[in-house]
């Protein structure tokens, strides 16, 4: 029989507790002396017992087998983190030791809680509870948000006197907090249209992610505080949608390779400077590199779902197309100012299923185009978030100039005196009912002069009254007289023009030709 060094030092130190227990018997000094020995030997021949089991079982597995006792399975679709970087960043939550008497730090940004923070700052420490280098208050007074899984978010202060939230999930739902801790600390999704990832802390019931504060969700952002004057609202509503475009574009570039799974308006925040930010990563999930689809259970908020995820409850099929769809229904809240292209509950699902909406409170056709193209039932059909951002709903007027005047260069344009029959037929319905229908009268008004005459004159060829006739005469105009070129708006003398011709072109396959192309490619 072979024994190790930690058995022969066992062995010595029970023996000392033995001889000291017989010189307790022969010279008794009372019960507790016998009793905390006989405890104390007790341990450590329990102590000893286990040890020496521990090892057989090892030797009796191998070193490999007894290694993969102690690992956990980690949750399929889950971020993994490995549990020294897990361990690193959890901190616990305390009762303070300050004195009660020291005004805490704080550096006065947000406007909304402005008034809740100044309790926070000046309140007995007492009442407080701490993390490290945080202050925070688990009260009712002191929440701002809940949701339906238990979380509960509340104000804090950093001890640099940074203002933050601090949202609160039981250990029953740990998992969904624990996740979105990990894809926040991706340092792909550290970037300006992703709320911003500040601690991780937990405590015997709770675990506590704090995050950089914002002002609103954007639920309630488009609810109560969009501004009075139309044209400035219309500003900041396409402005909030390219923002929310801009932060999937995050999760969807191929390094990132995240689908978020719950777009939806409480899940994006807008900060102090009216910046919408994509938020809450609970139950996201990230694609392995060459993945495209992740099998996994139904996920997402009501009627805030992809067509393909509802029809599925088990062994979904996810794609970063999934996300389009709903980010799609999102594009249309924001600019429909609260409404839901599916309808409103109990209809909402059951609709997204059959491909039934209606986006009539949209009078902009530019974006009911990009909407229906997000919201297309076939997710093969559906754009890129790439795609998206390249729409011609966030093109400037400039760009749109610029495109007129492209297509003012192609063969049809520049032949427009000898086009053929089937292409001048379509022209027709195209101008028909339109603003630019008698485009040279409206031209010369403008104007104030005959400078359609006058240019026709200097070319010695003539402009048909049709939209190839006025296209050809934009890009001559521009080329050859910029000083007039700047004294016409074209988007408002001819409002419906970019958009007719854009549909046109597109259903004829000109936007899609190489000249096209990279003409719009030097003016991005």
């Amino acid at each position: 029989m072979i024994l190790n060094t930690a058995e022969i030092e066992m062995d010595e130190v029970m023996k000392k507790k033995l001889q000291k227990l017989d010189e307790s018997l022969k010279n008794p000094a009372g019960s507790s002396a016998v009793d905390s020995l006989c405890e104390e030997t007790a341990a450590l021949s329990t102590s000893s017992k286990k040890k020496r089991k521990k090892k057989n079982n090892q030797q009796e597995l191998g070193p490999q087998e007894g290694e993969q006792q102690d690992k956990e399975e980690p949750h399929p679709d889950t971020v993994v983190t490995s549990i020294e970087e897990t361990n690193a960043a959890v901190q616990l939550l305390t009762k303070p030791t300050l004195n009660p008497n020291i005004p805490r730090r704080w550096h006065q940004i947000s406007r909304r809680w402005r008034s809740m923070l100044e309790k926070l700052a000046n309140i007995d420490a007492s009442r407080t509870n701490r993390l490290p280098g945080l202050t925070l208050v688990i009260d009712p007074e002191f929440q701002i948000a809940n949701g339906s899984d238990g979380t509960e978010v509340f104000l804090g202060l950093r001890d640099d006197g940074t203002e933050v939230a601090v949202k609160q999930m039981k250990k029953s739902n740990y998992h969904v907090l624990k996740n979105e801790e990990q894809f926040l600390r991706l340092p792909e999704l550290d970037d300006p249209s992703i709320v911003r990832y500040v601690d991780f802390a937990e405590d015997a019931h709770f675990g506590y992610l704090v995050l950089q504060l914002c002002e609103y969700t954007l639920e309630e952002y488009i609810r109560d505080h969009l501004p009075d004057d139309s044209a400035e609202r219309s500003l900041i509503l396409k402005k909030l949608v390219k923002e929310v475009l801009c932060s999937l574009q995050v999760l969807h570039n191929r390094k990132a390779n995240i689908l978020h799974r719950d777009i939806k308006p409480q899940n994006v925040l807008i900060d102090i400077n009216g910046k919408a930010r994509l938020a809450d990563f609970g139950i996201s999930r990230r694609l392995k590199q060459g993945e495209t689809t992740l099998r996994t259970s139904i996920a997402g908020t009501r009627c805030w779902k992809a067509k393909e995820t509802i029809q599925e409850n088990f062994n979904t099929r996810y794609k970063r197309s999934s996300d389009i769809q709903v980010a799609g229904m999102l594009v249309y809240f924001i600019l429909s100012r609260g409404q839901h292209p599916f309808g409103e509950q109990p209809y909402c699902e059951v609709n997204i299923l059959e491909g039934r909406y209606s986006l009539d409170p949209l009078d902009d056709d530019v974006a009911k185009d990009l909407v229906e193209w997000m919201i297309n039932e076939d997710p093969k059909n559906r754009p890129t978030v790439e795609q998206t951002l390249a729409h011609p709903f966030f093109w400037t007027d400039d760009r749109r100039v610029r495109y007129l005047r492209i297509l003012g260069g192609e063969k049809e344009a520049e032949h427009c005196n000898t086009a053929n029959k089937e292409l001048l037929n379509a022209i027709a319905k195209n101008i028909k009912g339109k603003s630019f229908s008698e485009w040279k009268t409206k031209v010369n008004l403008q104007f104030q002069s005959d400078l359609v005459q006058q240019m026709e004159k200097e070319r010695h060829r003539s402009y048909p009254e049709n939209t190839l006739g006025l296209l050809r005469f934009i890009r001559n105009l521009h080329e050859h007289n910029k000083v007039d070129a700047l004294k016409i708006n074209l988007m408002v003398v001819f409002p419906d023009l970019f958009w007719s011709v854009y549909l046109f072109a597109r259903e004829r396959g000109w936007n899609s030709r190489e000249t096209v192309i990279e003409e719009m490619k030097q003016t991005s």
